[in-house]
């Protein structure tokens, strides 16, 4: 069940993350796609030590094949961009915690 929970999470925040990364680099696409994405990205991160290769290569293909972004340099920048947000709102959501004392 914890396995469950955390992909439909990681797909929420990938997917949000993705279109927002999106919008920035003017990529054209729909939320519906960014879901497909970080979705299918999700599933094959929980496969044993190759599973984040594997889940960058897929997310970059279904990028490619879902927008209209090339490999170089729209679905590379889409991707880090993605990164950047995810990172920083991690730092936020972690700041906020520590300071609720949670």
């Amino acid at each position: 069940m914890e396995m469950i929970v955390a992909v439909i999470g990681e797909t929420l925040v990938g997917a949000c993350t993705l279109w927002a990364a999106m919008k920035l680099t003017k990529v054209q696409g729909t939320f519906a796609q960014m879901l497909i994405v970080a979705g299918a990205s999700a599933v094959l991160s929980l496969i044993p030590v190759a599973g984040w290769l594997l889940s960058v290569i897929v997310m970059f293909v279904l990028i490619r094949k879902l927008t209209d972004a090339d490999i170089w340099p729209d679905a590379i920048l889409m991707v880090i961009v993605a990164g950047l947000i995810s990172f920083g709102a991690g730092l936020l959501l972690t700041g906020i915690i520590q300071e609720a004392g949670l």
